[in-house]
C-alpha cells in the first residue's frame, strides 16, 4: 500500500476503463491540457480492465504527448469493475484521489481550480471532497445537446460542509456518483489495509466507492465531509434501455445488500445505524415508484412477466414480494395515460407550482434517456 507521508504529488485521477476508447480519448485531452503548469502535482492513473478496442493504443499515445504523467495498467483478464476500481486506488500515489469516469470530462479550467481547493485545503481534517456536475444528453436526432441537470447549490457558498448523517446514511444527492468523489488518499490506505475484508465483502454491490467513504467516516468520525460548489464535471448521460428486472437489481437488491454490509460492520454505531434501517424500510416504495413512472411514460419493459415475479419471490423479503407482486400486476393492466394523470396529480398536491419542473425532469429522465437500444445493467 502506498505511503503518501512526502509526496509531492497533491492530486491523482483514477481512471477505470473497458472498452471506452473513444470516451476516454476526450476525457484524457480535456484533462492533459489542462496539466501544462501542474508537473509533479497531478498523475493519472488507468487501469484498463482487459479492453479489447484500442485504449491501449490511445493511452501509450497520451503517454508520449505528456511523458510522466500517465500510469497505465492493463489486466490481463477482466477483473469487475469493483476489483478494477481497487486496483486504481492501489497505483495512486497522489495526496488526495478523484475518482472518474470514462465517459465523463473535466471542465476547461476544472482541474486547477480542484487543485488550488486542494493545496488551500490539505492540511484540514478532509476525509472526502464533493465536487458538482452538469449532465446533459444528446438528441440523437438533431445532435443538439440538450441540459438535464445542474448540481450546482445557488444557495449554497462555494465550500461548505456535508453533513455525515448524509454521508453514513447516503442521502447527499450526488455521492452515488463517482466522477464527483475526491478521497483522502492517506486514510484510503490505511482502511484499504486495515479493512481489506470488509470491502471484499462489498464486491458485487455496484457501489463499492460508497462503502469506501462510509467506512471512512465511521471509522474516523472526526474527518469532515467537504462540498466544492463548482461545477468541474461534465457528463453526457447514454441512452439505455432499462427493465424492470434492472430497476429491481439496482435500486432494490444492490441497495439491500449495501445496507446489510454497513449495517453488520464493526464501526457502525447507534447514531448512525436508524438512518441506514430508515433508508432500508424507503426502498420498496422508491422501486414502486419506479415501476408506476415508467408505465406513465411507457418504459415498462421487462424481460418475461413470470421472470419478475420470479426475482422478487428470490430476492425480496416475503412482504415486499407480495407487494411488488401486486403492484407489478396492476400496472401490467392499467392504460398508461391514467397513471400519467394520476403522477400529475400527485406531483401538483406535492410541489405545488414547481410541479411542472418536477414533470419535466421525470419526462426527460423515462422518456429520453430510456430510448436507446443497449439495456443498462
Amino acid at each position: 500500500m502506498n505511503d503518501n507521508t512526502n509526496n509531492k504529488i497533491s492530486l491523482s485521477i483514477a481512471i477505470p476503463t473497458w472498452n471506452r476508447a473513444p470516451r476516454l480519448e476526450k476525457l484524457l485531452d480535456s484533462i492533459l491540457f489542462q496539466t501544462k503548469e501542474l508537473k509533479g502535482e497531478v498523475e493519472i492513473c488507468v487501469s484498463d480492465n482487459n479492453s479489447s478496442d484500442n485504449t491501449m493504443e490511445i493511452v501509450t499515445g497520451f503517454q508520449k504527448k505528456y511523458p510522466g504523467l500517465i500510469n497505465y495498467n492493463k489486466n490481463k483478464e477482466n477483473i469487475g469493475a469493483e476489483r478494477n476500481m481497487l486496483l486504481l486506488m492501489e497505483m495512486a500515489k497522489g495526496d488526495f484521489i478523484w475518482l472518474m469516469g470514462d465517459d465523463d470530462l473535466i471542465t476547461s479550467n476544472g482541474l486547477n481550480e480542484v487543485i488550488n481547493f486542494i493545496k488551500k485545503n490539505k492540511e484540514e481534517k478532509i476525509g472526502l471532497i464533493v465536487v458538482k456536475l452538469e449532465s446533459y444528453f444528446i438528441n440523437k436526432s438533431t445532435g443538439q445537446k440538450i441540459i438535464f441537470g445542474n448540481s450546482f447549490d445557488k444557495d449554497k457558498p462555494e465550500i461548505f460542509k456535508i453533513d455525515k448523517k448524509d454521508i453514513i446514511g447516503l442521502n447527499f444527492p450526488e455521492i452515488a456518483f463517482i466522477s464527483v468523489l475526491i478521497f483522502n488518499n492517506r486514510l484510503l490506505s490505511k482502511i484499504m489495509m486495515e479493512d481489506r475484508v470488509l470491502i471484499e465483502q462489498g464486491i458485487g454491490t455496484k457501489h463499492i466507492h460508497m462503502i469506501l467513504f462510509a467506512l471512512m467516516f465511521l471509522k474516523y468520525p472526526e474527518l469532515d465531509g467537504i462540498v466544492f460548489n463548482k461545477v468541474v464535471v461534465n457528463q453526457e448521460l447514454p441512452q439505455y434501455k432499462y427493465f424492470i428486472e434492472d430497476k429491481f437489481i439496482l435500486h432494490y437488491q444492490v441497495q439491500k445488500e449495501l445496507n446489510n454490509l454497513l449495517l453488520s460492520n464493526k464501526y457502525m454505531n447507534n447514531d448512525y445505524a436508524p438512518l441506514i434501517i430508515q433508508r432500508d424500510k424507503e426502498l420498496k416504495w422508491c422501486f414502486i415508484a419506479d415501476m408506476m413512472v415508467m408505465r406513465a411514460f411507457k418504459t415498462f419493459n421487462y424481460f418475461s412477466y413470470f421472470g419478475c415475479l420470479k426475482l422478487f419471490f428470490h430476492n425480496a423479503t416475503f412482504i415486499d414480494m407480495l407487494l411488488f407482486s401486486f403492484v407489478f400486476s396492476i400496472l401490467f393492466l392499467t392504460p398508461s395515460i391514467i397513471l400519467r394523470s394520476l403522477y400529475k396529480g400527485l406531483l401538483i398536491i406535492r410541489h405545488g407550482k414547481k410541479w411542472k419542473t418536477k414533470w419535466n425532469i421525470a419526462s426527460k429522465a423515462f422518456c429520453w434517456l430510456s430510448r436507446g437500444v443497449i439495456r443498462r445493467v
